[in-house]
């Protein structure tokens, strides 16, 4: 019994030591700030071809990304050619329930930035509809983005 006890001491004292690594990031979609928990998962394909999945340590919480100090390393290192952010989000409007995913190619330099507004426009909204082009056929949203760096603003139609 004594060896069950140092051993769950021993877990649970790895497990709360982790590093965690913060980056500033806030998404706006329909230009309403997420305020509910996103479950975000970056998708991570290094240079030689293989890719993985890291997980957010608390999720997504407005102006809050945690990743474990470890997987950040892995994400911003020279070996990773690209990052897809991807993550579900539900809004109600009038009474209905509406599901979204999103899946957005980031910079991995997006998380060593002082600061990221991701803005997010679903374009089965008129409003959007009229003045963006979708990401893809696939993808019926697009992004701009502001940095500390700067902005990325998609070209508005006429």
């Amino acid at each position: 019994m004594k060896y069950i006890t140092i051993l769950m001491l021993f877990i649970t004292t790895n497990i709360y030591s982790q590093e965690v690594k913060n980056s500033n990031f806030i998404i706006v979609i329909d230009e309403e700030i997420v305020t509910n928990s996103l479950g975000i998962k970056l998708l991570v394909t290094s240079k030689d071809g293989n890719s993985r999945e890291i997980e957010t340590i608390t999720g997504y919480y407005p102006g809050n990304i945690s990743l474990k100090k470890s997987d950040y390393d892995d994400l911003i290192s020279d070996e990773t050619q690209s990052v897809i952010l991807k993550f579900n989000y539900q809004t109600y409007i009038n009474d209905k329930s509406y599901y979204y995913t999103y899946e957005i190619e980031a910079g991995k330099n997006w998380f060593e930035m002082t600061f990221v507004i991701l803005k997010i426009y679903n374009l089965d909204k008129r409003k959007y509809r009229k003045k963006l082009d979708p990401l893809s056929k696939d993808k019926n949203y697009t992004f701009d983005l502001e940095t500390s760096n700067g902005q990325m603003i998609r070209i508005r139609k006429r």
